[in-house]
């Protein structure tokens, strides 16, 4: 018997999915939440299940966080995402989270329990919409060239709106030292001035949301 865990802030969704799942006999849901931060505080004291069908847009804490601290915790869990979002910031985000795979939510019921059973069983199954989102997300400047840990420091300031003076003082650098790391930022992300670059950074989660 395969256990399963729902992690879904729609308790519609969560209903329709237990609905689905409860035809396939060799299939037991174990538990059902709202957001991360509950099933993270059931599994410590409970076991853990075979398979968790996470959701991504959550309050609290979202699928992509919930998914990469499950896998730190209990690396043995099988996480497959089921979404709407196949954009490439939520798909980079589930790939380097560790999801073992990524299930869209208007997908057939048959092909939904066929994906469910073949990850539970060790399989990695990701939409063909979310391998296209991958391969073109690898296609990203930031991606192409990474910015180093001292430009993403510049980045996160500059995002913050302050100028290359005070972005200095803040770092105990230059300000010609400054200038240089927002050269190379804006070359290799592709861009042409600081407003674009603030866009760019935080639409791709480079720096920590303000």
């Amino acid at each position: 018997m395969t256990s399963i865990i729902l992690v879904d802030d729609h308790h519609i969704v969560r209903q329709g999915l237990k609905f689905l799942i409860s035809s396939m006999t060799d299939f037991s849901i174990i538990g059902e939440f709202n957001d991360g931060v509950e099933v993270i505080d059931y599994l410590s004291s409970n076991e853990p299940p075979d398979c968790i069908l996470m959701d991504l847009v959550m309050p609290k804490m979202d699928g992509i966080k919930t998914t990469k601290k499950l896998k730190e915790l209990y690396p043995d869990i099988k996480i497959l995402v089921l979404s709407s979002y196949i954009d490439e910031e939520h798909v980079i985000g589930v790939m380097e989270a560790g999801a073992d795979g990524y299930e869209v939510k208007d997908t057939e019921p048959a092909k939904l329990i066929e994906t469910i059973s073949q990850v539970a069983a060790g399989e990695k199954v990701f939409h063909p919409s979310v391998i296209t989102a991958v391969r073109n997300a690898e296609q990203l400047p930031h991606l192409q060239k990474k910015l180093s840990k001292r430009e993403l420091e510049v980045l996160e300031q500059m995002v913050k709106g302050l100028t290359n003076k005070e972005i200095a003082n803040i770092l105990f650098v230059s300000e010609k030292t400054v200038k240089t790391h927002v050269s190379h930022i804006f070359s290799k992300l592709a861009v042409n001035d600081r407003t674009q670059a603030a866009i760019y950074a935080m639409t791709y989660n480079l720096v920590k949301k303000q």
